[in-house]
C-alpha cells in the first residue's frame, strides 16, 4: 500500500473511468493528476494505491471532513474503493479499507462514510459486510433535465399554479370543490 504518484494517473483512469467527469481521456488524465497533487499536498486527503509486486491492483481516495454541510460530525469519506477484477477476493479490498480506517484513527475520527456506485453490487455488498449501512441516496441528473421535469410538474399540478397569479383564490376554491365532490361520490357509493 502506498500513496499515489503522478505516474499512477493512467492506472486510475482505467479503474475510475465511470466515476470521473464526462470529458475526453486527456482531460480526465489532467483531472487525475490534479487530484493526485491535491491529495499529496493535503494532510486531510490520501489517494492510496495497492500493489502486488510492482503492479497496481487497487485504489481508494479518502478525506477527513465533516459528514456534510449540515452535520458537522468529523468523518472520513471513502470514495471509489476499487480492485482490478483479476485480484478480487484476495484481500486487496480489505487492505484498502484498513488503510482508510487507520487514516480515521490517526485523526481520532469515529465515523466513516463510503461512496460506491449504485450499480456496483459486489462493492456495495462488501461495504455492507464490513458494517457500513445506507445513510442516504444521492440522485444525480443534468440540470437541463431537472429544469424540464420541474416545468412539466408546474403545468401538471394544480397547487403549483396557485402561487403564480391573481387567480389564486379561484383556483384554490376550484380545487377544494373538486376534492369535496370526490369525497361525496366515494361516501355515497
Amino acid at each position: 500500500m502506498r500513496e499515489a504518484r503522478a505516474d499512477d494517473a493512467l492506472f486510475l483512469l482505467g479503474i475510475w473511468q465511470d466515476a470521473l467527469r464526462m470529458a475526453d481521456a486527456q482531460e480526465q488524465l489532467g483531472d487525475l493528476e490534479t487530484i493526485i497533487g491535491a491529495a499529496d499536498a493535503s494532510p486531510d486527503q490520501r489517494l492510496l494505491v495497492a500493489e502486488c509486486g510492482s503492479e497496481p491492483v487497487g485504489a481508494v481516495y479518502v478525506r477527513a471532513t465533516t459528514f456534510g454541510p449540515l452535520n458537522l460530525e468529523p468523518t472520513v469519506q471513502i470514495f471509489a474503493p476499487h480492485v482490478v477484477p483479476s485480484f478480487r477476493r484476495r484481500g486487496v479490498g480489505r487492505m484498502l479499507m484498513e488503510a482508510a480506517v487507520a487514516f480515521a484513527e490517526e485523526r481520532g475520527i469515529r465515523t466513516i462514510a463510503a461512496a460506491a456506485s449504485a450499480g456496483g453490487r459486489d462493492g456495495n455488498r462488501f461495504l455492507a459486510r464490513i458494517g457500513l449501512g445506507a445513510q442516504a441516496v444521492m440522485r444525480v441528473a443534468p440540470t437541463a433535465v431537472v429544469r424540464s421535469r420541474l416545468n412539466v410538474l408546474g403545468r401538471a399540478l394544480p397547487h403549483a399554479r396557485l402561487q403564480r397569479g391573481p387567480k389564486q383564490s379561484s383556483a384554490v376554491g376550484e380545487l377544494l370543490a373538486a376534492r369535496r365532490s370526490q369525497r361525496r361520490s366515494h361516501t355515497v357509493a
